[in-house]
Parts: structure tokens; sequence; C-alpha cells
């Protein structure tokens, strides 16, 4: 009698760069995140695809929630530590180059997030899952460093009528659409420059203006 085929998805070897376990746990968890959905996910399948079985995946991580939330936790900080940098390196740029290079930074490192982790902010399960609760305070501190350098790169007329917490919100949401390129396979440097230069259009930053920041930060800082 032949052998009976096996079933299932067949384990994922780690590859030789891989030399912590953790952290192949993590890469495919985001891989099946990203690519099926959080709830759509089981630790079997992350186990089946970090070659590794079920159990093991307990002994780091306690439930298929706490990855999530190392996962969230890295992506965010990121971001957020990143942006308070640039916030203290700008006194020496104009507003609009203030900003456009931290556009340019957020998204590069969207960009370069592995397996595209920046989107789970994006996804509709995990921003119901009670753990991304934990993660909106940190968020908010992002979204007032875009506020905050928006309001001083913004004409007279727009700072005074607009609300910083609310323009941080939509100057991160034009950051993130990053995520959606990536996903689409549709990333390379000119989008950075049209993502980072649209940031300072939704400020009301005239063209010339933004055509000089361009120029200041891609020549001289080169995110």
């Amino acid at each position: 009698m032949s052998p009976r085929p096996s079933r299932g998805r067949p384990r994922r070897q780690p590859g030789p760069h891989v030399t912590n376990p953790r952290e192949h746990i993590l890469a495919s968890a985001a891989e099946l995140f990203v690519n099926q959905s959080y709830a759509g996910t089981t630790t079997r399948e992350i186990g089946e695809l970090a070659g590794m079985r079920q159990a093991s995946i307990y002994y780091h991580f306690d439930s298929k929630e706490q990855i999530l939330v190392v996962l969230l936790r890295r992506s965010v900080q990121l971001r957020v530590e990143r942006a308070a940098k640039i916030a203290t390196e700008v006194d020496g740029l104009s507003p609009a180059a203030g900003l456009y290079l931290l556009a340019a930074s957020d998204v590069s490192a969207l960009a370069a997030m592995p397996q595209n982790v920046g989107i789970l902010y994006r996804l509709p399960d995990v921003v119901a899952s009670p753990v991304f609760e934990q993660f909106r305070d940190l968020r908010d501190e992002l979204v007032l460093t875009y506020g905050q350098l928006g309001i001083r790169a913004a004409p007279q007329r727009v700072a005074d009528t607009t609300d910083v917490h609310a323009l941080g919100e939509l100057l991160v949401q034009i950051a993130d659409t990053m995520t959606g390129l990536r996903a689409a396979g549709s990333v390379d440097s000119s989008r950075t420059r049209s993502i980072a230069s649209a940031c300072l259009r939704l400020c009301g930053i005239p063209e010339d203006v933004i055509d000089q920041a361009r120029v200041d930060i891609d020549i001289d800082r080169n995110p």
C-alpha cells in the first residue's frame, strides 16, 4: 500500500539568517496577519509557517494577542521615536522642510518595515481587538508631532482655523497610504516624495515652497 499523502501546509524551515525562534514566530505571524487577517489566523498556522510545533509558540508567547501586542508596539514605537527625534532637529530648517523631513522619514520607515507590519493599524479586525486600545496613546504622540509641525508650516490663515490633533490625524493617514502601496507592490523613492509633498499640500503650503522643501531635504538630508 502506498503511503497516504500528507495534509496541511508544509512547515517552512527557518532560513540561515534566522537564529532567534521568537523573531521567526513574529515574522511568520506578521506575514499571516497582513495577508489573511488577524482574526483569521491561528497559532497552529503561525507554527506551521514558522516550521515549529504549535506548543513551541506558547513557550515564547502566552497567546496570539501577545504576538500582536509585540508587533504593534514595534511598529508604532519606531515611528514615534523617529518623529520625536526629527522634531528636535528641525530648528535649522524652514517649517515646510521640517514637515517634509518628518513625512519622508516616516514613510520610508513604513516602506522598510518587515512584512509590511505597519498596515496592521489599518486592518479592521486589529482595530477591533482589545489590545489595540493599549496603543492609542502612543499613536497619539505621533499624531501630535505631525500636527504641531503642520501648524508651524501652514500659512497663517490655515493655522488660525485648524485643530492641531485633527490636522495631525489627517497627516498620519496620508503617510499610512504607503502600507497600501506596499500591499499593491507599488513602492519606490518617488512614492515617498509624492506622499511627503501631499502632506504639505494638505496644510495649504504653496507649490513653490513645497518644491524648495523637497530640494532642501532630498539634497541635504536624503531621508
